[in-house]
C-alpha cells in the first residue's frame, strides 16, 4: 500500500441513504475529522430522495459540530471514487419489497425466517441480488481507488465479501459488523455480575472469536489472566432458564456446547433448524422473533425519514448537538480507519477470507475473527479450529458460501439449486421437490432485482403450472402473507427442539 500523506482525505460512502447506517457512520467520519482533516465527503445513494435528505441532515452535523468537512453528494459513484481514501458501503437491493418475499415464500413452504438477511433461501437471494451489485462496485474501486480501504457494512456479509476478495484481491477490504459490542452492554454487565465478575479494576479482557457473521463465537475469554469460562459454563443454565439476562438462546448453547456466541440470538437460530423452525417458531422458543415483521421495518424506515426531515430545520439544532455527536463507537468503522493512519494495532470485528486462519474451514470462505492494522496492512489473529460441534455447524454454512458466489454471477438456476440444498434451513424439510419449487417462485417475484436471471425466470402463466406455486394475492397483505401453504411432514417434528437432546 502506497503511504498516504495528506493534505486532505477523501471518504466515499455508498449507500449514503441507509435509514440505519448513515446516520451513526456520519458520528464516526465526525470523530474522524478532529484528528484527520481537511475531509472531502461523497454520498453516493441510486435513490435520489433518501440521498438529498441525507445529505441535508450530513451538513447541518457537520455546521453545527464544526468540522472541516466540504460535502458533495451524486448517484453515480464512478464521479465520487477517484483517488478516495476509504469507501463505505451500505447497500440493500430492493430494500423492503425484496425482503417481503425473502420472508414470505419460505414462510408458505414451511421454512420460517427471523431475520432473514445472512442465511435460509432469504440470506440466500439477498446474497444473488446483492452480490452482482458489490462485484461492479469493487471494480470501479480498483480502477479508480485501487489504495482505498473499503469499510462493507453490506449484508450478507459471508458472500458479499467473498465476491469481493475475487473481484479485487489486491483491494484492502473488511466486512464489518457490530454484534461483538453486546459484550459492553448494560445486560452483559448483569451477566459478569451474577458470576461476580469484578470489572471495576484496570484489568483487561482477552478475548479471541471466530465463525461467520452472525454465527461467530467466543474462544478465549479472560479477564486479567483468569479463564471466564468455567463460571460462565457453571451458571449457564440458571441463565438460560432464568430469561434475565437476555438472549436465553445464547446460554442455552453455552450449557449445551460449553462456548458463547456474542451473536444476537434471532440470528444465531437461523443457522441450527433444529433449534427454530416450522413446528416451534410461532410458540417462540427462547423468546426468539417468531418471523421478521418486514412491515415494521418499512415503518421504521418511514418514521427515521420523518426525524431526518424535522433535523434539517433549526428548531431540532439541539437534537443534533447532544444526540449526534462526533463518537468513535456505535458503528466504529471510521475508528479503524483512524488505528490504519496511527498505526495502532488495536483489535477489530473483521470479515476476510479465511486462507488458514480457522484451519477447519475452507481457504476460500469469508470468517469474521479480530483483525488489526501494521503498517496500514490489515492483519488477522491466529484462532485455530473450532471446536466440536461448533466447527461442524461452521463448516457447512462456510462451504455454502461459494455456491452462492457462483449462482449470483452465473445466473444459472442449478448453480442456485445446489446452494437453496445445502443450506440447513431448507434442508430440515427434506423435500426438494418443494425447494426446486422454493427457488421458482423466489425468481419470479424477485425478477426485478435478478438481472442475471432473465433467461431463467418463468413467466406467470409459467409459474402457475408448477405443482407447488404461490398466488400474487397470497403476498399481498401481511395476514396473509403469513400463511403457511405447503407444509412439511409431520413426521419430521421429532429432529425439532425440545423433541431432542
Amino acid at each position: 500500500m502506497i503511504k498516504l500523506s495528506k493534505s486532505k482525505y477523501k471518504i466515499v460512502y455508498i449507500g449514503a441513504g441507509s435509514y440505519r447506517f448513515a446516520i451513526p457512520c456520519t458520528m464516526n467520519i465526525l470523530d474522524f475529522a478532529n484528528d484527520f482533516n481537511p475531509i472531502e465527503l461523497w454520498l453516493v445513494d441510486i435513490d435520489d430522495y433518501s440521498l438529498s435528505l441525507m445529505r441535508e441532515v450530513v451538513w447541518r452535523m457537520v455546521q453545527l459540530h464544526k468540522k472541516e468537512i466540504e460535502i458533495h453528494s451524486t448517484v453515480d459513484r464512478r464521479i465520487a471514487l477517484p483517488a478516495a481514501d476509504y469507501v463505505l458501503i451500505s447497500i440493500s437491493v430492493g430494500i423492503q419489497k425484496s425482503e417481503w418475499i425473502d420472508i414470505h415464500i419460505p414462510l408458505k413452504f414451511g421454512i420460517p425466517q427471523n431475520t432473514g438477511d445472512t442465511v435460509g433461501p432469504g440470506g440466500i437471494f439477498r446474497g444473488i441480488r446483492t452480490i452482482p451489485v458489490i462485484v461492479e462496485i469493487l471494480k470501479d474501486i480498483e480502477e479508480l481507488c485501487p489504495n482505498a480501504l473499503v469499510l462493507n457494512y453490506t449484508n450478507p456479509q459471508g458472500t458479499t465479501m467473498l465476491s469481493t476478495y475475487q473481484t479485487a484481491p489486491n483491494v484492502q477490504s473488511v466486512g464489518l459488523c457490530h454484534e461483538l459490542f453486546y459484550l459492553e452492554s448494560k445486560k452483559f454487565g448483569k451477566v459478569l455480575k451474577y458470576c461476580k465478575i469484578n470489572t471495576s479494576t484496570k484489568k483487561k479482557f482477552q478475548i479471541l472469536y471466530g465463525g461467520l457473521n452472525h454465527f461467530s463465537w467466543i474462544t478465549k475469554f479472560e479477564y486479567g489472566g483468569e479463564d471466564l469460562y468455567p463460571i460462565l459454563r457453571e451458571t449457564a443454565n440458571y441463565m438460560y432458564k432464568s430469561g434475565k439476562f437476555g438472549r436465553p438462546f445464547n446460554f442455552y448453547l453455552l450449557k449445551q456446547t460449553g462456548y458463547l456466541t456474542y451473536v444476537e440470538d434471532r440470528h444465531v437460530a437461523e443457522f441450527l433448524p433444529q433449534y427454530y423452525n416450522y413446528f416451534n417458531h410461532w410458540d417462540k422458543p427462547f423468546n426468539i422473533t417468531d418471523l421478521r415483521s418486514v412491515y415494521r421495518v418499512q415503518l421504521e424506515r418511514k418514521l427515521m425519514y420523518s426525524l431526518i426531515k424535522a433535523l434539517r430545520t433549526k428548531r431540532f439544532s439541539w437534537i443534533i448537538k447532544l444526540f449526534l455527536r462526533p463518537t468513535e463507537g456505535i458503528e466504529k468503522a471510521l475508528l479503524m480507519a483512524k488505528d490504519k493512519e496511527r498505526n495502532i494495532s488495536r483489535h477489530h470485528v473483521c470479515n476476510v477470507l479465511n486462507n488458514g486462519t480457522i484451519p477447519s474451514l475452507p481457504n476460500n470462505c469469508v470468517i469474521e475473527i479480530p483483525c488489526y492494522f501494521k503498517n496500514k496492512e490489515i492483519y488477522k489473529v491466529k484462532i485455530g479450529n473450532l471446536a466440536s460441534p461448533i466447527r461442524e455447524w461452521v463448516s457447512l454454512q462456510a462451504r455454502n458460501q461459494q455456491l452462492v458466489v457462483d449462482a449470483a454471477l452465473s445466473g444459472n438456476p442449478d448453480d442456485l439449486i445446489k446452494a437453496l440444498l445445502v443450506d440447513p434451513m431448507c434442508d430440515f424439510i427434506e423435500d426438494e421437490e418443494k425447494i426446486e419449487a422454493l427457488m421458482m417462485n423466489m425468481l419470479y417475484y424477485q425478477k426485478a432485482w435478478l438481472p442475471n436471471f432473465s433467461e431463467s425466470i418463468p413467466d406467470y402463466s409459467d409459474l402457475k403450472k408448477i405443482k407447488y406455486y404461490i398466488e400474487k394475492g397470497e403476498l399481498c397483505k401481511r395476514n396473509i402473507a403469513r400463511k403457511e401453504k405447503y407444509h412439511p411432514d409431520k413426521s419430521l417434528k421429532v429432529k425439532s427442539w425440545p423433541y431432542i437432546n
